[in-house]
């Protein structure tokens, strides 16, 4: 496959899989319900009408308005980096992982007034919020495009030092 076409696999590989497991939350367990999976690790429905970690509870419509917004910057600086670096396969798959989560939670916040969470991971009483695939997919885009963009800077600095 051309790397022309990774980034739109990629988004529509994120998408469709938040979509399933949400799909699957919803269909096979209760508002609240939790099932142990692992010693760490459960799964819990909840319903988040805020941003990362229920920051901004029942500000849905919100969250809407800065999702759209962040999208469409994203895909403007899409277009300018891929543009003066078309074959960069990390800039490509972290901003397609980025784009996918974020429409997977924008779909849920239109459909739905909230974003579906069920995965839980904890540690005695401490527990992490939970979160789904698309907050997954978005932490995981956003560490490659750090990465990238960290290892660009020590190049240049090492040029700057040989000159």
């Amino acid at each position: 496959m051309s790397l022309k076409y990774i980034s739109a696999v990629i988004t529509l590989t994120v998408f469709a899989a938040d979509r399933v497991s949400k799909y699957w939350i919803q269909k096979e367990m209760f508002l609240g319900e939790t099932r142990r999976i692992f010693p760490f690790f459960q799964l819990t429905y909840v319903e988040n009408t805020g941003a990362a970690f229920s920051l901004g509870h029942n500000q849905n419509t919100l969250f809407i308005i800065l999702s759209i917004l962040i999208l469409f910057i994203i895909f403007i600086l899409r277009r300018r980096w891929e543009t003066s670096n078309p074959a960069d396969w990390k800039l490509k798959a972290g901003l397609a992982m980025v784009i996918g989560g974020a429409i997977g939670n924008l779909y849920d916040r239109i459909a739905y007034g909230s974003v579906i969470d069920f995965l839980d991971f904890f540690l005695g009483s401490c527990h992490w919020p939970a979160f789904n695939f698309a907050d997954s997919a978005i932490c995981a885009g956003a560490f490659i495009l750090a990465c990238r963009q960290w290892r660009e800077k020590q190049a240049e600095h090492r040029q700057a030092w040989q000159r």
